[in-house]
């Protein structure tokens, strides 16, 4: 067989063919967008769930206490979430956008805004405006003072999500296009000029084309009769190409998550489920991600919950407590070398690993092996 043959035995096995052109590279848009898409919700929702097991203690007095501040952090943040799913909506949001604003209504819960617009000033503190929350729009301006607002600043995983509605853009071109040439109808005339007048032919043609049409926009069913001297043939049968399938492999995916996982900060075997060195894993995405992220809202909730005299003079602070926490368990010989060595009291070894101190935990504990006097040296001095 000739490469001519072959190449027009492509176009003869379907009536449109247009679409062969295009079919590869829509795979490909339609594969990279939907791969996108799914990564990016996959880490983005594995750190905010992550985040969202946090608790944020407030401290007055180096003492825990629980109060309104304390139960809309952690209990209760508004009338229709609870503290973990406000939190997971703000980190998420906090990651895929780079920002997000908390605000409080009358009632003092706190809101996560869907949209707002952010007025920079030099000298005064910046508003925001055109609040929207669900369906609800505030008609009041919020000053910098009197709303939390985040920031995550992470350009390379704002190209990337920024890239992403590319892709859709390309998909949804290609998909047009693929609709317009599916829904078209073509169809070619051929007409026996043999017999009649030029004049008569056009006339005929003219009137057989219009009843063609015709039957075919009136009538579900419509059959055309062979008419000697005009051939009507149809190349377009409508179907077209509807269902596209995407190819989804693992490799595939894997590549995606990947990414975005590094642009996170997030060790991808967390992602992926991998049990090999889980332990490291979670140490590398506690310090490198999760922290960071606490950090963020930490420093927020200080500036604007507690008053600046009272953070400087230790009198009050919000701390978060979360999965970053070092277990008792895994740090057990460390806390008992730094408490035995007298290096530190029980209370700072108590808050290092997020426990509330103790009434007598300010005292300096050593054990024998650590004393110069009542030890193994004052013996040795007795007896000599």
């Amino acid at each position: 067989m000739s490469i001519i043959s072959s190449f027009m035995d492509l176009f003869t096995r379907r009536k449109d063919s247009s679409f062969i052109y295009d079919i590869d590279l829509f795979q490909d848009t339609a594969n990279r967008a939907y791969m996108k898409r799914l990564a990016i919700d996959e880490v983005l929702n594995f750190v905010a769930r992550a985040a969202s097991q946090t608790e944020f203690q407030v401290i007055q007095n180096k003492v825990p206490v629980k109060n309104d501040i304390y139960y809309h952090l952690n209990v209760r943040p508004n009338t229709d979430q609870s503290a973990t799913d406000f939190w997971k909506d703000v980190v998420y949001k906090l990651l895929r956008d780079n920002e997000v604003l908390i605000i409080q209504d009358d009632s003092k819960d706190l809101l996560v805004a869907d949209y707002f617009s952010r007025t920079e000033r030099a000298v005064y503190p910046d508003t925001f405006s055109d609040v929207l929350v669900k369906d609800y729009q505030f008609k009041r301006t919020f000053s910098m003072d009197e709303v939390i607002y985040l920031t995550y600043s992470n350009d390379k995983l704002d190209n990337y999500i920024t890239g992403l509605w590319g892709d859709y853009g390309k998909l949804i071109g290609r998909l047009y296009d693929i609709e317009m040439r599916n829904n078209q109808v073509r169809a070619t005339v051929a007409v026996d000029t043999t017999t009649g007048t030029q004049e008569e032919q056009t006339q005929k043609l003219q009137s057989f084309i219009n009843k063609i049409y015709k039957s075919f926009n009136e009538n579900s069913v419509a059959i055309v009769p062979t008419t000697r001297g005009f051939e009507y043939k149809e190349v377009s049968g409508g179907t077209g190409v509807k269902n596209l399938a995407f190819s989804e492999t693992d490799s595939v995916k894997n590549a995606f998550i990947d990414d975005v996982a590094s642009l996170v900060g997030v060790p991808s075997a967390l992602i992926h489920g991998s049990n090999v060195e889980n332990k490291e894993n979670m140490q590398l995405f506690n310090t490198y991600c999760l922290r960071y992220i606490l950090k963020i809202i930490r420093d927020e909730l200080n500036a604007k919950f507690v008053e600046p005299e009272d953070l400087m003079n230790e009198k009050m602070h919000i701390k978060s407590v979360g999965i970053d926490r070092p277990s008792i368990v895994d740090m057990a010989e460390s806390i008992d070398k730094l408490g035995s060595s007298g290096m530190v009291t029980q209370n700072e070894v108590r808050e290092a690993i997020g426990l509330p101190p103790r009434a007598d935990g300010d005292q300096i504990v050593m054990t024998k092996n650590y004393t110069t006097k009542g030890g193994e040296n004052d013996d040795n001095e007795n007896q000599r």
